[in-house]
């Protein structure tokens, strides 16, 4: 299986890109939100989601690990399949996603191709039940994560330079910027 890609942007097409990595083009779906922002020949890197079906086989592109597994929490549910897990995604921000179900709010999910309410219900209940009634702590703290790894990409170093040290990172604590500083203090080093 496919979990992550990393390349330059091909083309871009209404609800899908071309992701070429290493001279072979690879269609990924992703959010609506991504593709709002992307640009061609930009580079780009996805958590992927393959979805292999018997004469189908299709992956489904994040910008977060956050994102990626919410995706996959919500394709086990069964009568939701993955266009209408993309459009939940693409309609809001993680954080936003998990109040509506903390709060029970089916309207939030209303305009959403092919979730009709008792679908809504239904996805709402069953998330509940394998994430809770409030915001998990590890989604607040995977947030503050890939914030750090942006921030230091930002600096030029690649996801393969930066995982080593994360959990040196983790057990520094302290604010956002304390962990910057820590891991561009590590990373300098090498």
């Amino acid at each position: 299986m496919i979990g992550y890609l990393s390349g330059e942007i091909f083309e871009i097409f209404e609800n899908s890109v071309i992701l070429l990595v290493n001279g072979v083009g690879y269609k990924v779906f992703p959010t609506g939100r991504f593709l709002e922002k992307t640009k061609q020949k930009e580079a780009s890197s996805l958590y992927i989601t393959s979805v292999i079906k018997e004469d189908v086989f299709d992956l489904y592109g994040f910008e977060t690990l956050e994102e990626k597994n919410l995706f996959e929490l919500i394709i086990n549910i069964s009568g939701i399949g993955p266009k209408t897990a993309l459009g939940i995604l693409s309609k809001s921000k993680i954080d936003e996603i998990m109040s509506a179900i903390s709060a029970g709010d089916a309207s939030f999910f209303t305009g959403i191709p092919r979730l009709g309410k008792k679908n809504a219900q239904k996805l709402i209940i069953e998330l509940r039940s394998k994430v809770g009634n409030v915001t998990p702590l590890s989604f607040v703290e995977n947030q503050e994560r890939t914030e750090l790894l942006d921030a230091l990409r930002s600096f030029g170093y690649q996801e393969k330079e930066i995982l080593p040290i994360m959990s040196q990172v983790d057990k520094n604590g302290g604010r956002l910027e304390e962990k910057i500083a820590f891991a561009l203090k590590h990373l300098g080093r090498k």
